[in-house]
């Protein structure tokens, strides 16, 4: 058809690519001399068409519009059909809106988007399983049921679990904890029940501690008495000082108890009392080792009896008794007689002895002082208790020590017993003693109970000890105690008449000791 101005008429609508801009298109109408009318603009994009005689137009195709916008160019869009194919792709890709109730056994994928936003299907059962990257609260009550096992690592980090209320004041009816097994599984059990049991996770000594801790820290573990002294007491109107030696005996303050038992009581659970000792006639010491109380006996039947403890957690009763007689039988110190031997027959004003004391200080007139292991001299008393005769002997022994440039010399002051029918001699002549052993730095003394393994030291210049010596048979105990610490050894053998004495080694420094008998008598 011919081109008439800016009016072509055409049987049908151009292409996009094939239209002129800027005209009209006159589309005949199929087997009608009438025409439909199309503006195309200056991009070639239809912008109106006429309506004849109010018909509808005719319909336009995809191709039929230009795409202008350059964000869509950039695509590769350029008409309306690519669009149109571009948008149906898109919306292929969109989630159709649910409209079914569902489960995650039979939907059990959702959508998960990265940062770039590209999305992929997740497993349904990994929903919330990193919640904890996020500050949880709730504004109402909520509750968690846990329908299988349910378990938290946390790697080591802390695990912190705050703010719960304080039931300090209702035990009454909080009495559960919270307790965990070796592989982690929490429970609970009734607190009562932890406390019980807890002894038997602990080891002995881990035991002890527990239970001296819930005594208060007082003495809760065996305790155990190796000597009363003294071990007899009479009938006369007066009070004597009983001291108990031995292990675990510091009792708390608040809750313990000291009772006289017959000698006939086996059991500390059973043993049948005769006397308790008031609480304030009582000495408590904090070492352990001592234990002091006084008491009139004038009222106590004759005859020997057991003393029993309570720690407040445990009865004792001792194995060893305490002898009621009504006179002790106490050997008069009056009259003493005392043997000497000094070196070369010397007389030294340091070198004395009188009554129930014996002394000696280093004399460098008698022998020039040096550590040659020879004694200067040797003192002995007369017979003081028979053969065969069971005795307790109260010794009172105060010295000094010396220090000078010289490494332990080991030279040595003996006090003790001796057999009467010896000659008194420069040597070692006692059965029992107590030996000081003289050193130059420190310790500048170690005393010793006879033979005992164990030692006391002292780092002082001057020292003051008290020594004991029993025998009951042929059985010998001898206490020393320095310093609040005691030490007790035991041995068999002498049972032969008795006297005192005391033996001194040359020593290079200048040493010195003091005895004092202050008690014997007869068991």
């Amino acid at each position: 058809m011919p081109n008439i101005g800016k009016i072509i008429r055409v049987n049908a609508l151009p292409p996009i690519g094939e239209r002129e801009t800027n005209v009209i298109y006159q589309v005949a109408a199929p087997g009608s001399p009438s025409y439909t009318d199309y503006a195309v603009d200056e991009s070639g994009d239809l912008k109106t068409h006429a309506v004849v005689n109010g018909t509808i137009p005719l319909e336009l195709a995809d191709n039929h519009v230009s795409i202008t916008n350059a964000d869509l160019l950039a695509e590769g869009i350029a008409s309306q059909a690519e669009y149109n194919l571009k948008t149906r792709e898109r919306l292929a890709e969109k989630v159709t809106i649910p409209l079914t109730d569902g489960n995650t056994q039979d939907y059990p994928k959702i959508i998960g988007m990265n940062d770039n936003g590209e999305v992929a299907k997740l497993p349904a059962g990994d929903l919330g399983k990193n919640m904890m990257n996020a500050n949880l609260s709730n504004s109402s009550a909520r509750s968690h049921t846990l329908n299988a096992s349910f378990s938290i690592n946390t790697l080591g980090n802390p695990y912190v679990l705050s703010g719960l209320p304080n039931k300090n004041s209702d035990t009454a009816n909080f009495q559960k904890v919270v307790v965990q097994n070796t592989s982690g599984l929490n429970a609970v059990i009734d607190s009562k029940n932890l406390l019980l049991e807890m002894p038997n996770q602990l080891t002995e000594a881990e035991r002890a501690v527990w239970k001296t801790k819930m005594n208060g820290g007082w003495s809760t573990g065996t305790m155990s008495v190796a000597i009363i002294s003294p071990p007899v007491v009479d009938k006369t109107d007066q009070s004597f000082w009983i001291n108990l030696k031995g292990a675990n005996l510091n009792l708390p303050s608040t809750s313990f108890k000291i009772e006289l038992c017959t000698q006939d009581s086996v059991s500390a659970d059973t043993a049948i009392v005769v006397k308790e000792i008031p609480g304030a006639q009582v000495q408590l010491y904090t070492n352990g080792i001592d234990l002091t109380f006084y008491y009139n006996f004038k009222d106590i039947p004759v005859g020997q009896y057991k003393i029993r403890l309570w720690n407040g957690v445990a009865w004792y009763l001792t194995g060893f008794t305490i002898n009621v007689v009504n006179q002790i039988q106490r050997i008069a110190l009056n009259n003493i007689i005392w043997q000497k031997k000094i070196y070369n027959d010397a007389v030294s004003p340091a070198i004395m002895q009188s009554g129930s004391s014996v002394s000696y200080n280093s004399d460098s007139t008698v022998k020039t002082p040096a550590d040659d292991s020879s004694f200067i001299a040797a003192r002995m008393t007369g017979e003081l208790i028979g053969a065969d005769e069971d005795f307790y002997m109260n010794v009172e022994i105060t010295g000094k020590t010396a220090s000078i440039n010289i490494g332990n010399t080991g030279m040595t002051h003996f006090v003790g017993l001796v057999n009467p029918a010896n000659t008194v001699a420069l040597i070692n002549q006692t059965v029992v003693n107590v030996r000081l052993i003289q050193s130059y730095w420190y310790p500048m003394v170690t005393i010793v109970a006879d033979n005992s393994a164990e030692a006391l030291s002292s780092n002082g210049s001057t020292y003051a000890l008290n020594a004991v010596f029993i025998r009951r048979g042929g059985n010998w105990t001898i206490i020393v105690n320095f310093n609040n610490k005691t030490v007790m050894h035991t041995k068999t053998g002498y049972t032969g008449p008795v006297a005192f004495g005391m033996y001194n080694m040359n020593t290079l420094g200048n040493t010195g000791v003091i005895a004092n008998i202050v008690e014997i008598y007869k068991l």
